[in-house]
């Protein structure tokens, strides 16, 4: 008898450690700074899940556009997609332009914004109205091979974000950085230097000195060497309505990194791959409602809805 109890209490020692060992490992998922106290949403546990059918099922982008809809863009057509989703389905579609590698789309006011993983900027007013749709390319200095594939707005400067997953410059100006440019919607042009650089040395210490870290399985999969250094490379970019803190999503490295306005790290959290499968897009309701979509990649696509915490 006396074994058995002993025998049982082992076992309940082990059960214990173990969901210790469990609560750490998911309390190291999320890398704070010491001036940020919470990450405001339970990215594990999304409020609502939707699922996409067939013709967004390469969803590379979304923007805000009603309580009950946003607009989304796929990485081969050039069409706006309406989704509305408390009726769980596209609702609209606008034809803007040929088909391409379409990354990034923004709704500033009634135009929309679309970003080509080329560098290439499109103007789209009037959208909704098929006869007087105008979707006017505007060329920046960035090109395939910066591979531009996040786009946001800043409200602050009046100016788009533009992220690149690829190489940061079209020198080794910036080596071992990822950028992120300013487009001035009033000039209609690209500055010249990054308005963000994301050190990647800076995120590997972060994430060593976590010392919990799955990034060898996570980056080995599906990465093409060439692209370099695979740590973290931008797909998506938001500015917060509320904090005004800069949310930067990477389907590549599965984190999304948190910018204060100074462009200083806050947060670093890491994304489960069974809940973010491929992750390119983010953006913001006004009440800081967060909606992220993730590509299909042989299943449905998704967009995750996260209610903001303040």
């Amino acid at each position: 008898m006396i074994k058995v109890i002993h025998t049982l209490i082992s076992i309940l020692a082990i059960v214990f450690f173990l969901e210790a060992c469990a609560q750490k490992k998911e309390q190291k998922m999320i890398y704070l700074s010491e001036n940020y106290e919470k990450f405001p949403y339970d990215i594990y546990e999304p409020n609502k899940k939707f699922e996409m059918k067939d013709e967004l099922r390469e969803i590379s982008a979304l923007t805000y556009y009603s309580e009950n809809s946003v607009l989304c863009v796929n990485d081969e057509k050039g069409v706006i997609y309406k989704y509305n989703h408390k009726k769980k389905e596209v609702t609209k579609k606008y034809e803007f332009d040929h088909p391409g590698d379409y990354e990034g789309i923004e709704l500033i006011d009634s135009i929309v914004y679309v970003l080509r993983s080329d560098g290439k900027v499109f103007k789209v007013e009037n959208f909704k109205d098929k006869k007087k749709i105008n979707s006017v390319k505007r060329s920046t200095h960035l090109n395939a091979g910066n591979d531009t594939e996040g786009l946001g707005y800043d409200p602050n400067t009046n100016a788009l974000l533009v992220a690149c997953k690829g190489s940061p410059a079209h020198s080794k100006k910036y080596h071992g950085k990822r950028a992120i440019y300013e487009f001035s919607i009033e000039k209609n042009e690209l500055s010249k230097t990054p308005k963000y650089l994301i050190d990647q040395d800076q995120i590997r210490k972060i994430l060593e000195f976590d010392a919990y870290s799955r990034f060898s399985v996570q980056l080995m999969e599906n990465i093409n060497p060439s692209q370099g250094d695979i740590t973290f490379q931008p797909s998506a970019v938001a500015v917060h309505p509320i904090t005004k803190n800069l949310y930067v999503l990477g389907s590549v490295g599965k984190i999304l990194v948190v910018l204060n306005p100074a462009g200083e790290i806050q947060a670093i959290v890491k994304l489960k791959r069974k809940i973010f499968r491929q992750p390119e897009g983010i953006c913001f309701a006004p009440d800081g409602t967060m909606y992220i979509s993730n590509e299909g990649r042989g299943q449905k696509a998704n967009i995750l809805k996260y209610r903001f915490k303040q």
